[in-house]
């Protein structure tokens, strides 16, 4: 094993006593990081966490699957459940969330209206790729294998094997 690597690995252990979270082995931490949600959030083996990520668990189950990668300055915040899949790739600046503000009375500001939540969950299949910029939020499943371009704002599912761009995002390509 070279240095670096050896170093990324002893890193990723000690991050992962301070933030509390479960993790496997070969497990990368990066700088500046915050996951808050402690056993709620786990990471399975030979994930990476690059710097300046948020991971945020209010009560529901995070779970970043084998090999996956979350690219730079990534702000997950979870209310119920995000599934990442194996060897899933989201690139810098990605946003995922399964709730949204509740948005009711207009002679009160939305901060203080709460969240709505209603048991959304957000899933990610194995082997896609999220590209920068790109927001995923509500009661979305994305399928294994699909790309999601650059800025584009996924509200709704997304088939195994597709691409979807745009705001909202829309599939302009599957492959058989």
């Amino acid at each position: 094993m070279k240095i670096k690597d050896s170093v990324k690995v002893t890193l990723g252990r000690i991050r992962v006593r301070i933030f509390g979270v479960s993790a496997g082995s070969g497990v990368y931490i990066g700088k500046h990081c915050s996951l808050k949600g402690k056993q709620r959030i786990t990471l399975d083996d030979s994930v990476i966490i690059r710097p300046y990520v948020q991971i945020w668990s209010g009560g529901g189950a995070v779970r970043i699957g084998e090999g996956s990668e979350v690219g730079e300055r990534c702000r997950i915040s979870i209310a119920n459940s995000l599934k990442i899949g194996k060897k899933v790739l989201l690139s810098p600046n990605v946003y995922i969330t399964d709730c949204d503000h509740e948005y009711r009375n207009v002679v009160v500001p939305v901060i203080d209206q709460g969240i709505v939540q209603k048991g959304q969950k957000v899933s990610i299949g194995d082997g896609s790729y999220i590209g920068i910029n790109a927001v995923i939020v509500g009661n979305v499943e994305i399928g294994k294998h699909c790309v999601i371009g650059a800025n584009s704002v996924v509200t709704k599912d997304v088939p195994d094997y597709s691409v979807a761009v745009g705001s909202p995002a829309k599939v302009i390509k599957k492959i058989n």
